[in-house]
């Protein structure tokens, strides 16, 4: 959309038979289902504004709503509730790790750069403690009550797989309060056909780009066919770091080596929709540890009888699951959950899978030392810039800044002004 705005002609190259990615759009008895990412946060303004130059949308509310089995009782976490949720915190965590917690809480908040993966906050964090992994900093009932969510749902990893450096783009998360558009985000993706040309069912196996940004020559396979050599004046390559590092491998293969470095994790999803309603409006989603299912909540505020489950973590890795596997891990959580809390489930009237081998970008140590070696390497790419989940953080706004600084980047090119 940026490189619409400064007057190129646009090619958006899809591997896939429809744009959207890891918001994974499909279809629940004959309505838009949002398999991914589909929140929105009420702090994600370059976001809302791509959505508004896409004709807008209408919002619904979402809020946090998260609940967890402390002792065998059912503890929730409201965003529209904060007394109740202080308490939570209170009563689950040690109040040293609250008050370092509280420290760089404060400095996300009054800084809304401080959020992203190259922020100075990270740079610090990262500097002091990255030597060790985020659980070691603080007590176990921190680490389990307030980060384990908040890393699993984000990161699909686990406190000991991730560091303080990259933690501020977490705690972003946790202070943030969320929309969904209604009728899903497909309809607003949709639109982006009307400004550029979008290719989907293309594959770039490759690209080849100049550092004196002449012509970059990209190897596209289009429906399965032989690929061809396609030349573009710029390339944006907007995908995972694996994505990416596979793309340029035979081009600059120190950049795809780095690439190659960051981690990301399997996740596998159901949404099962059900004759009525769950959960209730003030229990609307639970986080479970110790369970294949990281996470099970309603699909919406007011949408109780469709709920989604997220099977991730260490737990919930699994290796290219079947519908049928996904159907037996979803009756698993029913049980467990109708074991310990007393849910009650009416009929299944719809189930809609989904699995990524590499859904969850979980960054390394010392990020920003790794964000610094890749942005050298870019320096010298001339036509071609990068985008994607590891440059600024994996939610939707993160990838959205990253989407704009890598066209702010190109338009600084001769061939572009």
């Amino acid at each position: 959309m940026k490189l619409h705005e400064l007057g190129c002609q646009v090619d958006l190259l899809e591997r896939d038979h429809r744009i959207g990615g890891r918001i994974g759009i499909d279809y629940l008895s004959g309505r838009e289902i949002d398999m991914g990412g589909k929140n929105i946060g009420r702090r994600y303004t370059r976001f809302r504004k791509l959505i508004d130059a896409l004709g807008g949308a209408i919002f619904e509310p979402f809020g946090i709503n998260t609940s967890r089995i402390v002792g065998g009782e059912l503890l929730t976490v409201d965003s529209s509730h904060r007394t109740d949720s202080i308490r939570y915190l209170l009563r689950t965590c040690e109040l040293r790790g609250l008050v370092k917690f509280g420290q760089i809480a404060r400095k996300v908040y009054f800084d809304d750069d401080a959020r992203f993966a190259s922020s100075d906050l990270c740079r610090k964090l990262a500097k002091r403690y990255d030597a060790m992994p985020m659980s070691e900093h603080f007590g176990a009932g921190t680490v389990a009550n307030l980060f384990r969510p908040a890393t699993v749902r984000m990161n699909g990893a686990e406190p000991d797989e991730v560091y303080l450096g990259t933690f501020p783009t977490n705690v972003g998360l946790l202070l943030d309060s969320y929309d969904q558009v209604t009728g899903g985000l497909g309809q607003v993706l949709n639109r982006i056909g009307e400004f550029v040309r979008v290719r989907c069912d293309s594959e770039v196996q490759a690209v080849y780009g100049t550092a004196k940004a002449a012509a970059a020559r990209v190897l596209v396979s289009t429906g399965g066919r032989a690929p061809v050599m396609e030349q573009y004046d710029i390339v944006a390559l907007c995908t995972p770091a694996h994505a990416t590092a596979a793309m340029v491998a035979d081009w600059i293969a120190p950049l795809a080596a780095l690439l190659r470095t960051v981690r990301y994790f399997q996740s596998t999803i159901a949404v099962v929709e059900y004759s009525d309603d769950v959960f209730g409006r003030d229990v609307r989603a639970v986080a479970l540890d110790g369970q294949p299912c990281s996470n099970v909540g309603s699909y919406g505020m007011e949408d109780r009888r469709t709920l989604r489950y997220t099977f991730s973590g260490k737990h919930g890795r699994f290796d290219n699951p079947g519908h049928t596997d996904i159907a037996v891990l979803v009756d698993e959580a029913e049980a467990y959950l109708g074991n310990t809390i007393g849910l009650k489930y009416p009929k299944r009237t719809a189930v809609l899978t989904r699995h990524w081998p590499q859904s969850y970008c979980g960054y390394l140590p010392h990020y920003a030392d790794f964000l610094d070696s890749v942005s050298a390497i870019v320096a010298d790419l001339g036509n071609v810039a990068l985008a994607g989940d590891y440059l600024a953080g994996t939610s939707l706004e993160a990838c959205c800044r990253s989407g704009e600084a890598a066209a702010e980047r190109l338009s600084r090119l001769s061939r572009v002004s």
